[in-house]
């Protein structure tokens, strides 16, 4: 693997293979991979396994099952040295083995975020079983690897539904000789949940008793705060007669997914934007935390294969009277020597020992890929954990890392998240998607809580929406003409102009967030997590068309008619996203809009339509229209001076508006079943999680979108 990974693409092309050929559940699918990775094995592997390659994928061709079959186990034995097996004889022989070479374990089994209850039940149970285990005596878990999804705006919810679960694995340990349980998380979003629910378990008295531990990851400029925070709550315990804790160390292990996510939301990258900051940060909490007042209550376990820090940590430790207070750990068959060297001047080490059972080693991908990601990045001490003993240059370059980082801790930093700070759009910049609210924060967290909190009682949109009711068909008349009238002069405009009070929409629209949101959940029923990306959406609608509207005016030689007045028929179930969506379109184009909510949302309209009147758009441009459509519906779409109708709705609906007015421009988005093809080569736990996202949303509301898979 080393070999593989210092040539140009090994990085890709061992991940290609791993994921390729070990997760897919059909073997055909499986055996073609088998045989592209054959086809590049002579660029990547030394000429020996690039012809055992190759002839596996001959035999994929020939034998596609079998051949299959060896090659899982081949990889599976070529990363035995990082995964041990779960099955529990096999765990029991392996991990006697590991400690008669005198090494502690901290059993991991792997495994990513769960999707739904009965897998979340596995895991616990799974888990348990390790607990309970004679050979294991150190056990880590994560929040999200062990509970069903949960939302990330009902955080109390969540931490007294989690706290729930796992209660009962830290009774299993405390029953079982005191079985130490770390808390591990991945994810930005899990810290301020893994903090809150360890902090509720390690406060109930009948587990005072237990040593536990959680982990902190020094990527997170707060991970200062967090530490503080440990620190109370050990602090309490101890006092309180209770076991200490302890705190895991560690510089973070999600860097790629954390910088995804950020850049998929267009939020702030969650972690230290530079290696050497993330080093100075692991340099500053380690500071904070080897201090003996506060080691007395809150061990410290320093993980991490980088000699230089490894060495800095000891000899801060020995410094300052704390060694019996700290240990260290590192992963189970990343540098072995290193190890060996490390444990012959600190003592005892810990090794880091994930288990998976082999029927389900396909969720071990992600931890494997990780490590080949750390070991192939050039800025990671372990890329060269290989040669720093041979070549000068190598360690020059990892001593001049380590006194960069040094000198950098030694100056304050802030111990705000960088979410807390989002940057402003510029419209200067282009067109930018707006993010979405953050609920990792707490400041977005108490937010929303608000706005629950006023949404019963909400009276939002009630005054305009009775302002804009009509109860005949003179007025109704009345109505038509006058937006008629608007609309002419309204196509009159330059484009340019009408692009800036679209402008001037999206800011409105994100300034009163809040109050979308409030009757969004008012009036529709929506959660903080289906209406906040809709008031999103809308923003974005906003801007674009505003780009649009710019762009009409540089068509050489085109020569723009607006088509004076058109009706916005939305539906009822995206009472702001698609109204927006349809309005901001028509009013780009030069267009007068007669907006007509649906009855069941109307409030969300009219809150819409108030926001647009404050951006800029004239009244008469903009109408909001309260009508029977019983009784007035045919009147409005058969009205020749509605130029065109955009409408969101059910297909019978459609046809009816084209049986009122068969010559009518009708652009209609019309509701239907729609098939997800699921092919072989999918990955299965995503394909039914967007299925499921996708037939009953996030809420368990169900939408007219996919909701019939089909395998091929």
């Amino acid at each position: 693997m080393a070999h593989v990974l210092t040539r140009p693409g090994g990085l890709r092309y061992l991940t290609e293979v791993v994921d390729g050929v070990v997760r897919p559940e059909d073997a055909h699918v499986a055996a073609h991979e088998l045989r592209r990775a054959a086809q590049a094995a002579p660029d990547h592997l030394p000429a020996t396994l690039a012809r055992l390659a190759q002839l596996g994928g001959l035999g994929a061709r020939l034998a596609p099952r079998f051949t299959v079959t060896v090659a899982r186990r081949v990889i599976r034995a070529m990363v035995n040295h990082l995964v041990v097996d779960a099955r529990p004889r096999r765990l029991a022989k392996a991990l006697r083995h590991l400690r008669a070479t005198g090494v502690d374990l901290n059993v991991n089994l792997l495994g990513e975020a769960v999707l739904g209850g009965d897998e979340a039940r596995r895991r616990v149970e799974s888990t348990r079983a390790l607990i309970t285990h004679p050979e294991v005596d150190y056990v880590s878990i994560k929040v999200s690897a062990a509970v069903a999804p949960h939302s990330p705006w009902d955080f109390d919810g969540a931490v007294e539904e989690i706290v729930a679960t796992l209660a009962p694995l830290y009774e299993d340990a405390r029953d079982h000789g005191g079985v130490f349980i770390n808390l591990d998380m991945e994810e930005y979003r899990d810290l301020d949940l893994t903090i809150a629910v360890f902090e509720a378990l390690m406060r109930r008295p009948d587990l005072s008793s237990l040593g536990a531990g959680i982990v902190l990851q020094t990527y997170l400029p707060e991970s200062s705060r967090a530490l503080a925070q440990i620190q109370r709550l050990a602090a309490d315990r101890v006092d309180a007669g209770g076991a200490p804790l302890r705190v895991r160390v560690v510089k973070g292990a999600n860097l790629s997914m954390e910088r995804v996510e950020a850049e998929l939301r267009d939020w702030p990258l969650a972690t230290w934007h530079s290696k050497a900051e993330s080093d100075a940060q692991y340099k500053r909490v380690l500071d904070e935390a080897l201090v003996p007042n506060r080691t007395r209550s809150l061990k410290v376990g320093i993980a991490g294969h980088n000699l230089f820090d490894i060495a800095h940590a000891w000899q801060l430790a020995c410094a300052r009277a704390v060694e019996e207070d700290v240990h260290f750990e590192m992963l189970l068959g990343m540098g072995e020597h290193v190890a060996s060297a490390v444990s012959a001047d600190v003592g005892r080490l810990r090794l880091y020992t994930p288990v998976v059972d082999p029927r389900d080693f396909d969720v071990a991908l992600a931890y494997l890929v990780r490590r080949l990601e750390e070991v192939a990045n050039p800025q990671n001490f372990l890329s060269r954990l290989t040669t720093i003993a041979s070549s000068e240059e190598d360690f020059a370059r990892e001593e001049g890392a380590f006194r960069d980082a040094l000198e950098l801790a030694s100056r304050p930093a802030s111990t705000d998240s960088h979410r807390d700070h989002p940057e402003a759009h510029e419209p200067s910049t282009g067109f930018r998607n707006a993010a979405d609210s953050d609920p990792a924060r707490r400041s977005t967290r108490d937010w929303g809580t608000a706005i629950l909190g006023r949404a019963s009682s909400s009276t939002l949109g009630l005054r305009a929406l009775a302002q804009a009711r009509v109860d005949s068909a003179d007025a109704l008349d009345g109505v038509l003409g006058s937006a008629h009238a608007a609309g002419l002069g309204w196509g009159a405009v330059p484009p340019r102009e009408r692009a800036a009070v679209l402008e001037r929409v999206a800011e409105r629209l994100e300034a009163r967030r809040a109050d979308l949101i409030e009757v969004m959940a008012a009036e529709a029923g929506k959660t903080i997590d289906q209406a906040d990306p809709e008031v999103s959406e809308a923003i974005d609608f906003a801007r674009y068309y505003a780009h649009s509207a710019r762009a009409l005016s540089s068509v050489e030689g085109a020569l723009a008619r607006p088509r004076p007045l058109t009706a916005v028929i939305p539906p009822w179930n995206f009472p702001v996203a698609i109204p927006a969506g349809s309005t901001l379109a028509a009013l780009a184009a030069g267009s007068a809009v007669i907006l007509k909510p649906a009855g069941e949302s109307a409030r969300c309209g009219a809150v819409l339509a108030e926001i647009m009147w404050e951006a800029g758009v004239p009244r008469d441009v903009l109408t909001l229209l309260s009508i029977s459509t019983r009784t007035y519906g045919r009147q409005l779409i058969s009205d020749p001076r509605i130029d065109q109708v955009i409408l969101t709705g059910a297909f019978e609906t459609a046809e009816m508006f084209l049986g009122f007015r068969p010559e009518l421009r009708l652009s209609a988005e019309t509701s239907g079943k729609n098939a997800m093809i699921v092919t072989p080569s999918a990955d299965l736990d995503l394909a039914a999680k967007d299925l499921a996202a996708s037939a009953f949303g996030h809420a368990g509301q169900k939408c007219s979108a996919a909701s019939l898979a089909i395998l091929v």
